[in-house]
């Protein structure tokens, strides 16, 4: 399945550089037109009459998102549901560490001052520890992967007038799950050398410290991740695999740079908004916890009220992890439709039900998830019996 025809002379200085008579960027073709597996390409995408400007394209995605936004709340907390039981297991075996030491001090020492605890365990606890921590951000990160998906899937079926619920837009975003991680995994690579560079020769190897440091990387970064800024799309949207996705996302920002810029300056700045609420929310937890008198020692009561708030904090969290990603997902929608006019990616789940034979019920989560985290969750009680 690819995408033909060649780009149109685009002066990028010139705005919009798309009219509607130039037609999309690229003019889809989807498969032999004898297949009779495959469904006609649908029809190029008519949700707006020509290509927003730079700044029109973060309103339409902010319209996106308040239309979508029942299905995308729903989304949210299955991801936060999922975060809990991936990351439940971690927290837990910290928590049972911490009644150990008698409160938390010991996690500040060593985040602060690096300072390891000695503390008396059984032999097996290090292992279980060890499989429980693996296990867990190994489902993080694919969890992640999962909110970018289901992002790009329910934004761009809001745009096209495709009607999604959370389980069909799973079904499309795990058509799609492996080609984004090995596009993720290029665009790391891709990037190694560079911000290698950048810290070598602009931080001259130190860690980042001061304001302007921050300041610093964060430009270099946003420069750097321009290039990329279509990839999700290139991938869900336009079906194409990992080099193709990478490759077209980079003639895409040549052809409109200022987007491309302002859609990884979108990126950039509610990565940080996020990272002020989490900590903002970490912030008030610690001050919760010290006024239920949480610091020191583990009573009943204290049990339960930390146990609510930690579940409570978790969810939370996983469900910022979603509304990060559509939040960051629909601009970008917004300029790859408007770029190319194509969307036929998002009726995988229909070509793949085709092959099958039938519609089958997608699960909620898969069975190497499942598996997962039923080894965490195990591995999580054993540490924590460990440790008594």
């Amino acid at each position: 399945m690819t995408w033909s025809g060649d780009e149109p002379a685009v002066d990028p200085l010139d705005e919009p550089a798309i009219r509607p008579s130039d037609g999309p960027l690229i003019v889809p073709a989807i498969g032999p037109p004898d297949d009779p597996g495959v469904p006609p390409p649908p029809p190029p995408w008519t949700g707006a009459s020509a290509m927003p400007g730079t700044l029109a394209t973060v309103s339409r995605g902010l319209d996106l998102n308040l239309a979508a936004s029942s299905v995308l709340r729903r989304a949210s907390l299955y991801i936060g549901v999922l975060t809990l039981l991936a990351a439940g297991p971690i927290v837990a075996i910290a928590w049972g560490f911490s009644a150990r030491q008698g409160g938390f001090e010991w996690l500040h020492d060593l985040i602060v001052f690096g300072d390891t605890p000695l503390v008396q365990t059984g032999s097996w606890f290090g292992l279980f520890a060890f499989i429980a921590l693996i296990l867990g951000f190994g489902c993080l990160a694919a969890i992640s992967i999962d909110a970018q998906l289901l992002a790009l899937t329910l934004i761009g079926g809001q745009a096209t007038g495709r009607q999604f619920d959370l389980r069909t837009a799973l079904a499309v975003a795990r058509v799609h799950f492996w080609r984004l991680v090995g596009a993720s995994i290029l665009v790391g690579l891709i990037l190694l050398i560079p911000r290698f560079l950048v810290n070598q020769v602009v931080m001259g190897g130190r860690p980042i410290g001061t304001e302007m440091d921050v300041l610093i990387v964060t430009a270099v970064g946003i420069l750097l991740a321009a290039p990329f800024a279509y990839v999700g799309s290139g991938v869900v949207l336009g079906d194409v695999g990992a080099r193709e996705a990478v490759r077209r996302s980079v003639r895409l920002a040549r052809a409109r740079w200022r987007l491309a810029l302002l859609l990884a300056v979108v990126n950039a700045a509610v990565s940080y908004l996020a990272s002020f609420a989490v900590g903002a929310g970490a912030d008030i937890l610690v001050r919760l916890g010290t006024a239920l008198g949480l610091g020191d020692a583990f009573g009943a009561s204290q049990v339960v009220v930390l146990a609510v708030i930690l579940i409570l904090a978790i969810v939370s969290i996983g469900s910022l992890i979603m509304t990060i990603a559509a939040l960051t997902a629909a601009p970008q929608v917004v300029a790859f439709l408007g770029l190319t006019g194509y969307s036929a990616g998002l009726d995988a789940r229909k070509r793949r039900d085709g092959a099958l034979g039938g519609v089958r019920t997608e699960p909620l989560i898969t069975r190497p998830m499942k598996i997962a985290l039923a080894i965490g969750v195990a591995a999580g009680a054993l540490a924590i019996i460990n440790t008594i």
